[in-house]
């Protein structure tokens, strides 16, 4: 009988030890726990684990520095980190670490159960093959992008997925969602964070200009051109060229930036001498590409080549519990830029987040800008915000009070009509819609959705399948 797989688990919490101790060992694996990081790094040496469950914050040192050691002593190490605190810098350092995953508190053994499984396979499958040079810690700057919500952590995790390869990213999002900043990010992760950022909006260029100002143009090209000027890819030689509204671009200069993606060479307008580039192209839009493409708009082959990491953000709406961390982010801007600090009161906090904030963080930022300037020193009420924000929240819930009354009637008329099983049939378009949006809100991570609806991750699985969902994990 082979011997069974080896969990190291390294948390200051008994409680967290003794509940993986528990249902690892039950399912035959070999657990072994440390209360410290000098403890976990001294464990780690004296069992050779196969996986390790490594907590961000110990009580001697950060799980982070615990991290970057056990990579100095084997780098294909399977390491989940588990963090309550899963900013944008936590999740990016450890995936620079070359953690395999993490798991945000409090914790779903069951999905801890499947990293495990999916961990173990890929150690399997990397045995044998040569071990990687690890990369060197870097600075960060200070995080623009702010949350601890389910979703933002799936954001975060791709965005340190993708600061690791070199690939095209196509970031999707409605207007106001910080689409700009996860490109921002992404480069500043990434060994490119030394060489130029450079963002074009598409949308906003004329589109007689738009070829020009991308590839540049040499001297007479065009009535008025005097001189050679270089495009904003040459701008971003050597970095990053963030491509925004991608979706405005015309099919002609569509064609230009597919033969970029296939040959990395440019020819400014009017040249026919080809110069060689090293951009990494990162594009955004908040359209629907897939319609732009049946409508002949936007070029199929083109979408694929930019979608090769793909990452959507949520709109504000589905991720409220976002809202007032945001709002608190938005007035330490305005305070370290010399405004006088302020608080939001409770009144307004309320108000905030009932608010359904259809202009997502950019509008958010706005109305705190205007309340923390009508507010002077005193803290922010409810009076001193937008009075879009104070008025959009009554008429949202009138809206929603009036949807939920019609269907009451209607099923009320139905109950006079001798219908039976109206309960059910009330409930089940509402726990369907419900479910379903709660998935999409998590992108398809059913722990974190069931964690949300309160449900237990079995009853949702077997929900989807009643309604006839895929109940596999996006």
């Amino acid at each position: 009988m082979s011997d069974p797989k080896r969990i190291l688990v390294i948390d200051d919490e008994e409680s967290i030890c003794f509940a993986f101790r528990r249902y690892f060992e039950s399912r035959g694996f070999a657990v072994t726990v440390a209360r410290t990081g000098s403890e976990g790094i001294a464990r780690y040496g004296e069992v050779a684990p196969d996986v390790v469950f490594l907590d961000v914050r110990l009580g001697d040192m950060s799980g982070l520095d615990v991290l970057e050691e056990l990579r100095r002593r084997d780098n294909q190490s399977m390491v989940i980190v588990i963090t309550a605190y899963g900013s944008l810098e936590t999740v990016t350092r450890a995936i620079r670490n070359k953690a395999f995953d993490y798991l945000v508190k409090p914790l779903d053994l069951d999905h801890a159960a499947d990293l495990v499984g999916q961990a173990l396979a890929q150690r399997a499958a990397l045995t044998g093959c040569r071990a990687e040079t690890g990369e060197a810690a870097v600075a960060v700057a200070e995080p623009q992008l702010v949350g601890s919500s389910s979703v933002m952590q799936e954001v975060y995790k791709r965005i340190g997925r993708a600061a690791l390869v070199d690939s095209t990213v196509l970031i999707l999002g409605d207007t106001g969602t910080g689409k700009e900043m996860v490109a921002r990010a992404i480069h500043d992760h990434s060994p490119r964070r030394d060489k130029p950022f450079v963002a074009v909006n598409c949308g906003a260029l004329p589109e007689s200009l738009v070829e020009s100002e991308l590839f540049g143009y040499v001297r007479g090209a065009f009535s008025g051109a005097d001189a050679d000027k270089p495009g904003r890819f040459e701008s971003a030689d050597g970095g990053t060229l963030m491509l925004d509204e991608i979706g405005d671009l015309p099919l002609a200069v569509q064609v230009k930036l597919l033969r970029f993606l296939d040959s990395h060479t440019i020819e400014r307008l009017g040249s026919v001498k080809s110069k060689e580039l090293n951009v990494r192209i990162i594009a955004a839009t908040n359209r629907d590409l897939t319609q732009a493409i049946e409508q002949g708009q936007f070029r199929q082959d083109l979408f694929y080549r930019l979608a090769v990491i793909r990452i959507t953000l949520p709109p504000l709406s589905q991720r409220r519990e976002d809202i007032l961390p945001l709002a608190q982010h938005f007035l330490g801007q305005l305070a370290a830029a010399g405004e006088a600090p302020a608080a939001v009161s409770p009144e307004a906090s309320e108000a905030l987040c009932r608010y359904r904030w259809p202009g997502n963080v950019r509008e958010l930022r706005n109305a705190i800008e205007h309340a923390a300037l009508m507010s002077g020193q005193g803290p922010i009420l409810p009076g001193h915000l937008p009075e879009s924000v104070r008025r959009g929240d009554s008429r949202s819930a009138a809206r929603a009070a009036s949807d939920i009354e019609k269907a009451i009637d209607r099923y009320l008329s139905l109950a006079c009509a001798g219908e039976e099983n109206l309960y059910q049939a009330a409930l089940e378009p509402l726990e369907r819609v419900l479910i379903q949006r709660t998935l999409a809100a998590c992108n398809g991570n059913q722990s974190a959705a069931a964690a949300r609806l309160g449900l237990h991750r079995n009853t949702l699985r077997n929900k989807l399948r009643e309604f006839g969902f895929d109940a596999r994990d996006a």
